[in-house]
C-alpha cells in the first residue's frame, strides 16, 4: 500500500507540473498574435477609414442642404434668393449663384441657411457644423442648385458622383484616370 501511495503521489506531482504553458510557448503565442494584429492594421488602413468617415460626413450634410433647397422650392416655387434680398446678396444674384459659393461663408449662413431654419427645412444645429460646411461649395440657378465636395478617401474618389468639375460644377471626363493615383481635380455632386 506505501508502495501505491508513493507511486500515485509521484503521478500527480507530474501531472501538477506539466499543467502549465512554458515561457517559450507564450512567447510564440504573443509573436503570431503580434503579426496577425499588424497584417490586420496594414490591410484596413485606419487613416482611409478615417478619410471615408469624414467624407460620409460631408457628404450627407451636402445631400441635407440640396434636401432642403429642394423643399424649400416645392412651398414656395422659388429658391432662397429669389425670395430674400440678403441671400442674393450672399450668393451674387437673385438668379442664383453662379460661380462656388461655399456653405461655410459666415453671409451665406446667416441669410440663405437662415430662411431653411425658418422654414424648418434644416434644423439650427445645421449652421454650427462650419467645419463640415466649409467643406461643401454650391451654384444654383432660379430652379435648381447643386451642391459639391472634394472628396478625400479612395472609395469617394472612384464613386460614380464624383465626376464634376470644381468650377463649373457640371459633368467633366477624365475623373476616373485621375483617381488611379489617389489626386483628382473632380468634386463630388448632389443635385
Amino acid at each position: 500500500m506505501k508502495n501505491f501511495i508513493s507511486t500515485f503521489l509521484s503521478k500527480k506531482t507530474i501531472a501538477k507540473s506539466n499543467k502549465g504553458f512554458t515561457l517559450i510557448e507564450l512567447l510564440v503565442v504573443i509573436g503570431i498574435l503580434g503579426i496577425l494584429a499588424a497584417a490586420l492594421i496594414a490591410t484596413i488602413d485606419p487613416f482611409e477609414q478615417l478619410k471615408k468617415a469624414q467624407d460620409a460626413n460631408v457628404q450627407n450634410v451636402a445631400v441635407e442642404f440640396n434636401d432642403a433647397m429642394i423643399r424649400y422650392y416645392t412651398s414656395h416655387n422659388a429658391l432662397p434668393w429669389a425670395v430674400d434680398s440678403a441671400c442674393a446678396s450672399a450668393v451674387g444674384s437673385t438668379a442664383g449663384p453662379s460661380s462656388n459659393v461655399t456653405l461655410g461663408n459666415p453671409s451665406v449662413i446667416s441669410s440663405c441657411l437662415t430662411d431653411l431654419v425658418t422654414e424648418g427645412e434644416i434644423k439650427a444645429a445645421f449652421t454650427t457644423a462650419t467645419n463640415v460646411l466649409t467643406s461643401i461649395i454650391f451654384q444654383g440657378t432660379a430652379n435648381s442648385v447643386t451642391a459639391c465636395f472634394h472628396p478625400q478617401s479612395k472609395a469617394i474618389l472612384r464613386d460614380l458622383n464624383t465626376k464634376y468639375d470644381p468650377n463649373t460644377l457640371t459633368i467633366t471626363s477624365g475623373c476616373v484616370s485621375q483617381t488611379s493615383s489617389g489626386v483628382t481635380t473632380c468634386v463630388w455632386c448632389t443635385e
